[in-house]
């Protein structure tokens, strides 16, 4: 996560999606309390992502489009993008996310950290951190810049953009439900991709899940994994979501059993 992406067509999905599942169901279930974990690294001035707000564009068919799946979430994330002020600390002022929300926004960074050992003992130390932070939430969503682990080491220089499967195991230790960012590559389909790391997170955590393609701008994934005593609560929470006018963005994907 980079602060220069705050209030982009993204975080609409992003955050859409959170209010949906952690929302209470009337005369149902309660709300789950959601914990934040934002793997925040230094703003990359030279990229063009975090560009794409034509979406808050004031028009009848971004509107139409954007605006009716939440305009509470969409007029929240303009006035974010019109105050010129994109940080993440805005996301908690303007309540965003729900009132018991828990936010670990500290950044991930190995400045003046030469060594593996020391970025590592840096990187062990923001963990446990977030850890302790999230410890009461029943549902923690882990927001890494690019996603999922690949072939990069966590000491490395881009270490601190992936979220690693030995970073995620406590979390599911504890019982708690994860939901995970992961931004698409162009090597093969979002499909194939997603399937391949819903085989992943089975292998690695143990769990079976579920994904949540969001369309619009880069392709991402949510991958949602939930803690055994969530599993339909979530499911059915996610579908009610497609079922809606998000379905327009999104498009549910289950796990192989």
């Amino acid at each position: 996560m980079q602060n220069c992406y705050v209030g982009d067509l993204g975080d609409f999905g992003k955050y859409g999606l959170l209010r949906e599942i952690c929302a209470p169901t009337r005369g149902s279930a309660p709300g789950l309390s959601l914990g934040v974990v934002w793997y925040l690294v230094p703003d990359q001035n030279e990229s063009n992502d975090g560009k794409k707000t034509h979406y808050l564009t004031s028009s009848e068919g971004n509107h139409e489009r954007y605006r009716k799946c939440d305009p509470t979430l969409y007029d929240a994330l303009g006035t974010i993008v019109d105050s010129g002020c994109r940080d993440v600390r805005r996301v908690c002022e303007l309540n965003v996310l729900p009132p018991r929300t828990v936010f670990y926004e500290t950044p991930l960074s190995f400045a003046d950290r030469s060594s593996a050992q020391e970025r590592l003992s840096e990187r062990n130390a923001w963990l446990q951190r977030a850890l302790d932070l999230t410890a009461p939430c029943q549902l923690v969503f882990v927001d890494p810049d690019n996603g999922l682990q690949v072939a990069t080491e966590a000491h490395q220089k881009k270490g601190p953009k992936y979220v690693f499967f030995e970073e995620l195991h406590p979390f599911c230790k504890r019982g708690q439900s994860l939901v995970i960012y992961h931004h698409i590559g162009r090597r093969r389909s979002a499909k194939e991709q997603v399937k391949e790391r819903l085989r992943q997170i089975r292998h690695q955590l143990g769990l079976q899940g579920f994904a949540l393609l969001f369309h619009r701008g880069s392709a991402r994934a949510f991958f949602i994994v939930p803690a055994k005593p969530h599993s339909d609560l979530l499911l059915d929470r996610a579908k009610r979501f497609v079922d809606g006018a998000w379905g327009a963005h999104f498009e549910l994907l289950a796990g192989e059993t």
